[in-house]
């Protein structure tokens, strides 16, 4: 019989302060603690999903899927998407598109792995919009399709996505079905590459040593090529620099690369 929830609490409870004892009256170990948390978690949204709750058959679908609470199950993690899927929940769209496309609890089907991950995408889910802007850039299962490429990385490049946010800054940078404008694509770039996006912080760099979007700098070209780790152009642009500025711009280095790799 499924436990009410005033019992789930106070198990909750008596568990998180280490008093609930198994068999012989051992206390649980903080590993057995976190497991039966994890249980009674796995419980009470397992009761929500049964009474509706799109999230939580969403939670249940991945606790399946990844072994939370319970034995790991994919068939029936896509049976609990696929419900979350028909209330139009965004992240179970997704992981349909992954389950079709890698045949993991599911019958392998591109063209239903295509549609769940597009619905995902419509539905504003960013890590969707990037895939199936890749996927219509390279021609992957789709047509190859420059405009709808562009128009499904743009979202995900808003929502902050760094790859989406780097294809983004080439398409401006190289005019690739836009007028080209290198200072939009600076932007991008920068987006990217403060989220530590080697792709980006090089093509950042290449656009302070050529003054092209933005201003001639040395020191930023030499910042950003540092962060990508491109030790050919940063000796390059390091014999352009006088003694103090190439100083100035290691402590630059040094102070950024913290705050790149936090963003």
């Amino acid at each position: 019989m499924r436990m009410n929830i005033s019992a789930l609490l106070i198990a909750f409870l008596f568990l998180a302060s280490g008093f609930l004892a198994p068999v012989l009256g051992q206390a649980l170990n903080e590993a057995e603690r976190q497991q039966e948390l994890l249980r009674i978690w796995y419980e009470i949204r397992e009761g929500s999903a049964t009474n509706g709750d799109p999230e939580a058959k969403y939670d249940v679908g991945v606790a399946n899927f990844v072994a939370r609470g319970t034995a790991e199950d994919h068939p029936k993690a896509a049976q609990w998407f696929m419900r979350a899927a028909d209330r139009g929940h965004a992240g179970a769209h997704y992981y349909l598109g992954y389950m079709y496309a890698a045949g993991v609890g599911l019958a392998a089907s591109p063209e239903t792995s295509m549609k769940h991950y597009l619905r995902a995408a419509e539905l504003g889910h960013a890590d969707a919009q990037y895939l199936v802007g890749s996927r219509y850039a390279s021609g992957q299962g789709v047509d190859r399709n420059p405009g709808e490429a562009l128009k499904w990385m743009t979202q995900a490049a808003e929502k902050g996505v760094p790859g989406a946010q780097f294809y983004v800054g080439q398409v401006h940078e190289f005019g690739q079905g836009v007028r080209a404008d290198p200072a939009v694509a600076a932007q991008w770039y920068k987006a990217a590459a403060n989220q530590g996006e080697p792709l980006a912080q090089g093509r950042l760099g290449d656009l302070y040593l050529a003054g092209r979007g933005v201003p001639r700098n040395l020191e930023e070209a030499y910042l950003w090529h540092s962060l990508a780790k491109n030790d050919e152009r940063v000796e390059e642009i390091g014999r352009r620099l006088n003694r103090s500025q190439r100083a100035a711009a290691e402590d630059r280095v040094r102070a950024h690369a913290p705050v790149a790799m936090q963003q």
